[in-house]
């Protein structure tokens, strides 16, 4: 483990004062010592040997003096002991630890509650959880660990993703201290791993955010074969459960701790159904042995028929195996706490949008304070961002974040993704603004060009692309300057799979959503549909792997904004993030017989996709939706076609001189006068369209031909005329 919290501890136990005596609770069945170090205005009592449990989640908590004692002023006090936390809180708030607190009975479950700060010791750093404690609190203590105690600031960690918490460390440029929410099976599996935590006994518990120990069916099946196998370990463990300890009113299945879950709580069931069906059993089972009215065997078979019980009683068989899918998400979101946001909106846990905060950098008067844990990427990228900035405009915050937007990244470290993001906010705009950040797909010279001289091509035709930029970064030893990422403007909106389910709904008798879906919403999305496609078509996109146009694949982003006629929000635009597979079709020639074919290829997707989501949302026909589509298609089609009319030499003539590789002249020439033909062909892709539309469910995808050919041209090079065709080898790619 590393050493942070560790040598903290020894660092205060050579260089504080201690104090005379030693103070000895008994908590969880066992004596406990207690030695106390002051260093400045601050108090640090740590049970004896606690160093030496550390990495077992050792308990941390942390206070106030003035919180505990009138008379204080300043300092801090923080108690580290084995066991759960309050097995140093309730002999601090008793005043039993020296003269630090002097609070009256009834005021210890107040500060308890809202003046205590809890935390645990996970491998090596500081895991706060806030609870109920006031957001100035848990501000003022971190302030006090990153500042008068020196821990790092990637040392301190919150893991309680609450909105004001979030804002905070997102203000400082800190967002990536808030614990990140996982979004992989993998993930989840980890972190439930890392929460597992032991009190007394052998028993192994999760240890949630909010303090809850939950129990799994599973390690309740092994309390129940521990009792054939060491039956006294069985009754020790028994005992944790089920006894009340000194200092305690209740047993742990019945402490309460937070929202109606106990300090211990029966993972697996429904709320109250533990307390009704098997903590009384356990109780009188605990009874019976005390007492001795239960032999051995009597008791064994009393666990034994709790256990079947129990199993019975799981809302769901999977919860009994820890290996399953269920069982993992399930838990997760309650360690995490998410099962309290999510509440009432099903059980599915929010990932945080695949997006994990990384280090970066504090902003401090438009100064860059590098935290010593940002990489060299994250630098650059924040290099950059300071170079976009006007004359006197400073930026206030930014936040750095990697975005894992496909599986196939699902299992890569994090910080070794493709894709980053930025938000920041300067003095100087009222509202943030985001960059995303991606790695080249090829590391060639040259390359780099030729991604954004597409982008601004297309822009400049029509189509709605974000705004595209080049990050340099220097190469190793002697190496010439190179280009490795690019950075572009995000896209306001969401991809169609994603748009919000509430957008589509009517306002029902009484305000709610509950009258079914609006068909206006659902023909403006059709309509945008076909303006995509358009846009698809004209960009020739197509990838040579998945032999698709990359059509409907989440690249399209759907922009909602208030309509004053209909009286509410509405589709308004859409756009493409990525310029991936743009001048990709492998057929150069300029027949009729390659038109036909890029229109059977095109049109086939298109009709399949909307054909999708006519499925999805049935309040329209698909021949209503069809005629939207169709509509959209043509707009946007003619839009391009006449910004090209005329502005035809200026497009004609655009040569950004990029390597011969890449091919560029000749498709760019292709796609200009494709773009013509179709709009030419209107009425036949039009008629191609919707027959495509209407026999949805038995078209087919024709693939194109793999051979790249490119027929004269009159425009390109002189070496290119001179040739009735040459081969071009086609680039893969995965730019955006």
């Amino acid at each position: 483990m590393k050493a942070s919290v560790k040598q903290f501890l020894r660092e205060i136990r050579k260089n504080a004062s201690r104090r005379p005596g030693v103070v000895a609770t008994r908590a969880m069945g066992r004596r406990r010592l207690f030695h106390a170090y002051d260093a400045g205005d601050d108090t640090f009592i740590f049970e004896k040997g606690v160093w030496r449990n550390l990495d077992e989640h050792a308990s941390v908590i942390m206070a106030m003096k003035r919180d505990l004692r009138a008379a204080a002023r300043r300092g801090h006090v923080m108690v580290v002991t084995t066991g759960n936390h309050s097995v140093g809180a309730l002999p601090l708030l008793q005043g039993q630890f020296w003269d630090l607190c002097r609070l009256d009975v009834k005021k210890r479950g107040e500060v308890m509650m809202h003046g205590v700060l809890c935390a645990n010791v996970v491998n090596g750093k500081l895991e706060i959880s806030q609870r109920d404690v006031p957001f100035a609190r848990l501000a003022t203590i971190d302030e006090w660990l990153t500042g008068a105690l020196r821990f790092a600031n990637s040392d301190v960690v919150m893991v309680e993703r609450n909105e004001q918490t979030l804002e905070h460390f997102r203000r400082r440029g800190q967002e990536w201290r808030v614990k990140p929410l996982a979004w992989t099976e993998r993930e989840m599996s980890v972190a439930l791993a890392a929460s597992r935590k032991r009190i007394s006994t052998t028993l192994s518990y999760y240890h949630g955010t909010r303090g809850v120990h939950f129990l799994s069916y599973s390690e309740f099946h092994r309390l129940s074969e521990l009792a054939k196998t060491d039956f006294q370990q069985f009754v020790g463990c028994l005992h944790e459960l089920v006894s009340v300890f000194e200092g305690h009113d209740c047993s742990f299945l019945r402490e309460n701790k937070y929202h109606g879950h106990h300090e211990v709580e029966l993972f697996g069931l429904r709320r109250g159904v533990a307390m009704e069906r098997l903590v009384p059993g356990l109780e009188m089972l605990m009874q019976g042995i005390v007492t001795h009215r239960l032999s051995a065997d009597e008791a064994r078979a009393r666990i034994a028929e709790t256990d079947a019980i129990y199993k019975s009683l799981l809302t769901r068989p999977e919860l009994a195996d820890e290996t399953s899918k269920a069982f993992i998400e399930t838990l997760y979101m309650y360690i995490t706490g998410e099962i309290y946001s999510v509440m009432g909106e099903g059980a599915t846990p929010a990932f945080d949008d695949r997006r994990t905060a990384l280090p970066g950098a504090t902003f401090k008067n438009g100064m860059c304070v590098r935290d010593p844990l940002c990489d060299a990427r994250s630098e650059l990228l924040l290099t950059n961002l300071r170079a976009l900035a006007s004359r006197d405009e400073n930026v206030e915050y930014a936040n750095v974040y990697e975005l894992r937007t496909n599986d196939a990244e699902a299992d890569l470290p994090i910080g070794e993704g493709s894709t980053r993001e930025v938000v920041y906010k300067t003095n100087r705009r009222p509202l943030v603004t985001s960059l995303v950040e991606k790695r080249l797909a090829r590391p060639g010279r040259g390359y780099g060009s030729y991604v954004i001289a597409r982008a601004q091509a297309f822009k400049s035709l029509g189509v709605e692309l974000p705004d595209y930029r080049l990050l340099r970064r220097w190469g190793r030893g002697r190496q010439n300057l190179r280009y490795d990422y690019f950075i572009r403007t995000r896209c306001e909106g969401e991809p169609l799979v994603d748009i919000p389910a509430n957008y589509f709904q009517l306002a029902g008798e009484f305000g709610g959503a509950d009258a079914g879906e609006d068909p206006q919403v659902v023909l403006a999305l059709a309509f945008l549909m076909g303006d995509a496609a358009a846009q698809n078509l004209a960009m020739k996109k197509y990838d040579p792997a998945t032999k698709t146009p990359l059509y409907g694949v989440g690249k399209e982003i759907y922009r909602f904004g208030y309509d004053i006629k209909a009286g509410r929000l509405m589709p308004q635009g859409v756009s493409y993030c990525s310029v991936r597979g743009s001048l990709g079709w492998p057929d150069l020639s300029r027949t009729d017989r390659n038109l036909d074919a890029i229109g059977a290829f095109y049109l086939a997707v298109f009709a399949k996709t909307l054909a999708d989501f006519a499925e999805k949302h049935p309040v329209c026909t698909i021949a209503e939706l069809g005629e939207r589509f169709s509509a959209g298609f043509e707009f946007r089609l003619r839009a391009m076609e006449w910004a090209f009319t005329v502005r035809r030499d200026d497009f004609e003539d655009f040569n950004p001189e990029l390597k011969p590789r890449y091919g560029f002249l000749p498709k760019w020439h292709f796609a200009l006068w494709a773009l013509e033909r179709h709009v030419r062909r209107m009425e036949g892709l039009r008629d191609r369209l919707q027959g495509f539309i209407e026999h949805s469910d038995s078209v087919e995808v024709a693939v194109p031909p793999d051979d790249v050919r490119v027929m004269e041209d009159a425009n390109a090079a002189n070496v290119l005329s001179a040739l009735s065709d040459i081969e071009i080898h086609f680039i893969g790619e995965n730019d955006a």
